[in-house]
């Protein structure tokens, strides 16, 4: 669970106000792993109280609410940002923590994909044939950081690692992009020739 009282901190000493309002009503957020790891409170906010709509005079007041409990640490209290190193993010290491049990060791889309993700995974190991025979290392990257689509009704059909390692393992942009580069490089070192 991230610490909520440090997002000033961990956003350059600035509360994210907009950012923060919006992940709790629900605007303009995509679902990681086919949920989110908390409630849409907008929808439930509006639907408390029947007779009267206090949705958005809720959620500013939690909005506000954050913003006060923010941590206030000096400069020597804080720690220091981690440089990744490459054995602790190779592509491969990655591939297997995070990939593997949908797309399989092979990349060929083999792996039991878990609820609630599609059934069939793609084969990895076709994505430079089925783009004529170049790589698509913009397309690839892209889905990496941010998913596919959701589909209208059912689930995601895959997670959105650039939001799982920000959150997840508290990376820095530099961090998450070295990850996604290396997954990336790796998927494309596999390609079937």
């Amino acid at each position: 669970m991230p610490d909520l009282t440090l997002l000033a901190r961990n956003n350059g000493g600035r509360f994210p106000y907009n950012r923060v309002r919006n992940t709790i009503m629900g605007e303009d957020m995509f679902a990681s792993h086919g949920s989110r790891e908390m409630p849409v409170w907008g929808p439930i906010f509006h639907q408390i109280e029947w007779d009267v709509d206090r949705g958005n005079v809720r959620g500013e007041n939690l909005v506000k609410y954050l913003e006060s409990i923010q941590s206030v640490h000096s400069a020597e209290e804080q720690p220091a940002t981690k440089e990744p190193t490459e054995s602790s993010v190779s592509g491969e290491r990655l591939y297997k923590k995070h990939c593997a049990a949908c797309h399989g060791e092979d990349l060929k889309g083999t792996g039991p994909a878990p609820y609630p993700f599609r059934e069939v995974t793609p084969d990895l190991t076709t994505l430079a044939q089925r783009h004529g025979g170049d790589f698509p290392d913009d397309y690839v990257a892209d889905v990496l950081r941010n998913g596919v689509t959701l589909p209208a009704h059912g689930p995601a059909e895959m997670p959105v690692w650039g939001a799982e390692f920000r959150a997840q393992e508290r990376l820095d942009e530099a961090q998450v992009i070295l990850r996604i580069t290396n997954l990336k490089n790796y998927i494309r070192s596999l390609q079937a020739k």
